[in-house]
């Protein structure tokens, strides 16, 4: 078995790193992608809208999601909260950080999650309060 002395791997991995592809891994040189999702309507509506959300991996995102109507909603779609990495879920004068599972957005409330998508695929998502899913309160993530 041949073993490399230290001072011939070295300046292989110069080599190596000289030619690498330069790219940023600090997320907060990124401007997000602004996202604006209503959940619900102003007239009663139990709907996502727009219903069908595209992200892209590697790209930070800023999902603005309103509620215009008079009742609470959720915004729940847990195997595409896997996918992700969240930087922050801001609501109010809070600030989440760390896994998020899904986000109530009270009426007439807002809630800015941050993240940046990490695994391809198409998730469904779905308002949890009961009977709002069967009223067709349901919609598609896909991330490429």
């Amino acid at each position: 078995m041949r073993v490399m002395h230290m001072a011939a791997i070295i300046p292989l991995f110069g080599l190596l790193l000289a030619a690498a592809p330069v790219r940023s891994a600090d997320l907060s040189e990124q401007t997000p992608i602004v996202v604006d999702v209503d959940l619900g309507s102003k007239g009663g509506e139990l709907v996502f809208r727009p219903n069908t959300l595209t992200f892209e991996a590697g790209k930070l995102y800023k999902l603005v999601l309103h509620n215009p109507s008079g009742s609470k909603h959720y915004f729940s779609a847990l195997r595409f909260a896997s996918s992700v990495w969240t930087r922050k879920v801001e609501a109010g004068e809070a600030e989440f950080k760390g896994v998020i599972r899904e986000i109530e957005v009270k009426p007439g409330g807002e809630a800015e999650w941050f993240f940046v998508p990490v695994k391809a695929g198409t998730f469904e998502l779905m308002c949890t309060v009961p009977g709002h899913a069967e009223a067709g309160m349901v919609g598609k993530i896909v991330i490429r």
